[in-house]
């Protein structure tokens, strides 16, 4: 099945050519805004993200969507540390367009694969940023990857129930379960270990070939087996560092 890919320009990658009929207009990055201009000579330099395929620092122009005299395409801009996306419509040389603010739905589908893993690990960065100052005291995520290898969290006391292993440290509890290729994991952690929280989160996707998905604010895994960790007695079997 044919997948549509997605557009995104950045202060490094700031043009977006759109080929219209015989013109040319380009979509600029303008640091917290963006803007049109045509005709235009600009050569592109934008990145291009092919769903569970791959992503690409592109320079070509490109071919909106056309219907009757309408043409229509949807562009994403990281403008000062917030991911932003705009849908655009072109008649007669004239372009208006809705923004909307976008979080991690954008990175469902997101591979690795091609020349702008750095470009997008800096979107990655931006949205996990942008999540941690809207919350408060809790931080929580839910983590589905293709990763490239064994995940694991050195460092870390580390239990096992069934198919699942918990791995905690200061403020942070990480569940960890396997299927297949897929890893999926939930992170729970307070204020203080708001510094671990964000590196395994990064040290997770740069270990991944492409993000199933990711969620922000919520888990993956019941909170009773969270709980779990803390309660005496219970049935998990320390495997490391025992406690």
């Amino acid at each position: 099945m044919a997948v549509l890919p997605k557009f995104l320009i950045m202060r490094k990658h700031p043009i977006l050519p759109l080929r219209l009929n015989n013109d040319v207009l380009c979509i600029i990055h303008r640091d917290n805004y963006i803007d049109f201009i045509t005709p235009c000579n600009e050569a592109g330099n934008y990145i291009m993200l092919i769903p569970y395929q791959g992503s690409y620092i592109e320079t070509k122009p490109v071919e909106p969507i056309v219907w009757s005299n309408l043409s229509s395409i949807e562009v994403y801009a990281l403008l000062r540390g917030e991911l932003a996306l705009y849908e655009l419509s072109i008649r007669d040389g004239k372009v208006s367009y809705i923004r909307y603010r976008v979080n991690e739905e954008f990175l469902r589908g997101v591979s690795f694969h091609g020349n702008a893993s750095n470009e997008l690990l800096s979107v990655v960065d931006a949205i996990l940023r942008n999540y941690i100052k809207s919350s408060f005291m809790i931080y929580t995520a839910y983590l589905r990857l293709i990763t490239n290898g064994n995940v694991k969290f050195p460092g870390y006391r580390e239990y096992i129930r069934g198919r699942v292993r918990i791995y905690s440290n200061d403020g942070l509890i990480i569940v960890r379960e396997n299927s297949g290729d897929e890893a999926r994991v939930s992170l729970v952690s307070t204020i203080e270990g708001i510094g671990n929280f964000t590196n395994v989160i990064m040290s997770l996707i740069r270990s991944s070939r492409v993000i199933n998905e990711t969620r922000f604010g919520r888990i993956g895994h019941s909170i009773k087996m969270l709980l779990d960790v803390f309660i005496p007695n219970n049935l998990l079997a320390a495997v490391k560092n025992g406690v």
